[in-house]
Order: C-alpha cells, then sequence, then structure tokens
C-alpha cells in the first residue's frame, strides 16, 4: 500500500489506547528517518512539508502528522532550557485550543442573533476562560506524559 499512488492514508475510525500507543510509537519511529522531520526542521514548526512527507511517504494523514511533529518536537526540545520548552508549550496549546477558538467565533455570532437574556440563559454551560486554561493545562500535561512514554520506548528499541 506505501507505494500504491492511489492510496492516500490509512484511517482508522474509533482506534482504541492500545492502537494509538502503537500508532504513535511506530509512526514515530518511521517518521525520525524522513527529512522532513529533522531536528532543524522541526524547531521550526509544524510545516506543510511534514505534512506532505508523511502522507506521501508513509500514508499518514494531517492530524496524525501533527501528532508526530509535536513527539518529534519534545524529543529534540531540552526541557532544561526554558524559553525552548516554553515555546514547545506554547505550539501545542495553541493546537490544543482551536476547538475553543471555534466555540468564541461562534458565540460571537450567536450573540448578535440573540436577545441579552437569550444569550445569557445559552451562556450556562459555556466554560469561562479560567476553567478553559485549567482543561488546556490539564490535557498537555496528559499529553506530554503520553508523548514521553512513546519516546522512551523508540530510545529503547
Amino acid at each position: 500500500y506505501l507505494k500504491d499512488e492511489t492510496v492516500i492514508d490509512i484511517t482508522v475510525e474509533d482506534p482504541s489506547d492500545n492502537f494509538v500507543r502503537l500508532r504513535d510509537y511506530v509512526d514515530t519511529r518511521n517518521c525520525l528517518k524522513l527529512a522532513a522531520y529533522d531536528k532543524s526542521e522541526v524547531m521550526k514548526g509544524f510545516s506543510e512539508q511534514m505534512t506532505k512527507s508523511a502522507a506521501k511517504d508513509l500514508k499518514i494523514c494531517k492530524k496524525q502528522a501533527r501528532r508526530i511533529y509535536e513527539i518529534i518536537r519534545l524529543h529534540h526540545t531540552s526541557l532544561s532550557n526554558k524559553q525552548e520548552y516554553k515555546e514547545y508549550k506554547l505550539d501545542v496549546k495553541k493546537r490544543l485550543n482551536i476547538p475553543y477558538q471555534k466555540e468564541q467565533s461562534q458565540l460571537t455570532k450567536l450573540q448578535k442573533l440573540l436577545k441579552p437574556q437569550e444569550f445569557a440563559a445559552a451562556m450556562v454551560n459555556i466554560t469561562n476562560k479560567e476553567q478553559r486554561l485549567e482543561m488546556l493545562e490539564k490535557q498537555f500535561t496528559e499529553l506530554e506524559t503520553h508523548y514521553k512514554s512513546v519516546l522512551e520506548k523508540v530510545a529503547a528499541a
């Protein structure tokens, strides 16, 4: 399937946690061999070239290519270098925050259409900024723990 030009990517509809761990491990090992994922490229940030290279050579979709980029960037990030680690953390959190930004955009549109009391009623179940930042930090910590375990397995292989 890798050589078949008609195959674009391989999708798994609802992967189990074990499958996700295995896929991350295998994809990380394979992407580390690609020029698009060299340290010099990875430290510049996620690029279209990474997406194209992962798709063409390994049949990996853009979402998974981004995930592997984050794992490999953590590999190349010095945790003792506060600035480097902060840049990494912000890069990952920016991706994690995308759904919230879309929600905010929709709320702005909704506010223009509804009366103030209708809008207030619609806002009851919406997370506030503090809650969102707390959720982002929790998501990041969980991801980082997973990414580190993937990197430990790759190093041990």
